[in-house]
């Protein structure tokens, strides 16, 4: 699979395939299979700040739809553990271990 694409302020390409974002991209973690795009967090947009794509530009999970039924979480960091596994911190110190491809939640513990 090919792995191209480029960022810029709040804007990410997948070849041809342009993705915008009302906030800027505040980092990019690639994964063999997709991207995990942060996004800095407003109070306009506070919560909902974190995204997985493929490399078609394909969206395959967000940050909302994997924590549910817990209230919206506002992501402060994210950080590749390996080749598949990526730890979230929320702003209000939930720790998730997440497989990036799939989203999945493997671990959750409260860090604050």
């Amino acid at each position: 699979m090919k792995k191209e694409y480029s960022y810029k302020e709040n804007v990410i390409w997948f070849d041809e395939k342009q993705i915008i974002f009302s906030e800027k991209i505040a980092q990019v973690i690639e994964f063999e299979k997709c991207v995990v795009i942060r996004n800095k967090y407003s109070t306009k947009h506070p919560t909902n700040n974190l995204v997985a794509y493929d490399f078609s530009g394909n969206k395959i999970w967000e940050v909302d739809d994997i924590i549910k039924p817990l209230a919206p979480q506002t992501i402060v960091s994210i950080e590749k553990k390996d080749c598949q596994y990526i730890s979230i911190i929320t702003f209000t110190g939930l720790s998730l271990l997440v497989e990036a491809d799939s989203g999945q939640i493997l671990n959750k513990k409260i860090t604050k």
